[in-house]
């Protein structure tokens, strides 16, 4: 009867207990399952995030060391390998990772065998930007608008064509040798060009495209002489050579010992016309007529005669 008491008893006070407890009363604790990587609060494979070593957010997957390591994204994931990188080809020889993933030989050369580009072609950094392969083969968003990208260059630029030969980046992007024309093609020269014959003469470039040799004028070419030229007379006599082109020998003192001829002797210029030798020792053909042409003066004139005293010139052409 005792153990009944004492079950009837437990029964109640449960039942108290329960209908005095309400909904508000009961902590509402969740229970986290346990990660696989505590010290994260995440699982093998869960996106995480890192700073690399410039302070810059990186995104990560959790790996099976529990480390956050960076994503590699490849172009060709099933053998881990980006386009263009180097590889083996199927007979173990040289290659590169094409397009569709397959290691082939390179069929072109590049520039940037590592990228499959050439300096000056279009691409895109690593942001998205708009950009052309520079020499380091990076893609360079700052590059320069070339006319022709490929080869770095404007239209106009100076060139070398595959000959070697100077020339100008045409609108084709092409070198086109520079071309000169000349009065001469074959010799590559011009009319009155300096040149040398073959005698290594010197000489000018005639209108028949001839080197001949420059002509030497001479006031006497029949002799090949000059005015004032020394000489030898027919008796054996050093002489001078006149206007006359004759060989005069050295008997006299002339005014114009150059040309052995004195002031006022008839003289021809050369052009033709006749003058008189004037006191610069010139064939003047434009002078005036004197009385004495010898002394260059007209009959009354005033003079000095030879004995310092003054005096006028007379119908003998002396002065008296």
């Amino acid at each position: 009867m005792k153990n009944n008491f004492i079950y009837l008893c437990g029964f109640f006070l449960c039942l108290f207990l329960i209908t005095s407890c309400n909904k508000d009363d009961i902590d509402e604790t969740l229970i986290t399952p346990e990660s696989e990587c505590p010290a994260l609060g995440l699982n093998i494979g869960d996106i995480c995030q890192f700073n690399n070593p410039n302070g810059v957010p990186v995104d990560g997957i959790v790996n099976a060391d529990c480390e956050c390591e960076v994503v590699v994204t490849f172009d060709c994931p099933s053998i881990e390998a980006n386009f263009g990188d180097p590889c083996s080809t199927a007979t173990l020889t040289y290659g590169n990772v094409n397009t569709d993933c397959d290691c082939v030989e390179p069929s072109t050369t590049f520039d940037c065998p590592n990228i499959l580009a050439n300096v000056g072609d279009a691409c895109a950094d690593s942001n998205g930007n708009a950009g052309i392969v520079n020499n380091d083969c990076d893609c360079s968003t700052n590059a320069l608008p070339y006319d022709c990208p490929a080869i770095q260059a404007y239209f106009g630029d100076a060139c070398s064509d595959a000959n070697g030969a100077a020339g100008t980046i045409d609108m084709n992007c092409n070198c086109t040798p520079n071309t000169i024309v000349y009065d001469c093609p074959s010799i590559e020269a011009n009319f009155g060009d300096a040149c040398n014959n073959p005698n290594g003469v010197a000489g000018t470039i005639d209108m028949n495209c001839n080197c001949t040799s420059n002509p030497i004028v001479y006031d006497c070419p029949t002799i090949e002489a000059n005015f004032g030229d020394a000489c030898t007379d027919a008796n054996g006599a050093a002489g001078t050579i006149d206007v006359n082109c004759d060989c005069t020998a050295n008997t006299s003192t002339f005014d114009c010992p150059s040309i052995q001829a004195n002031f006022g002797d008839t003289c021809t210029d050369a052009i033709g016309n006749t003058g008189i030798i004037d006191q610069n020792c010139d064939c003047a053909t434009n002078t005036i007529v004197f009385d004495c042409p010898s002394i260059q003066a007209n009959v009354g004139d005033a003079c000095t005669n030879p004995n310092g005293v003054a005096g006028t010139i007379d119908t003998n052409c002396n002065c008296t």
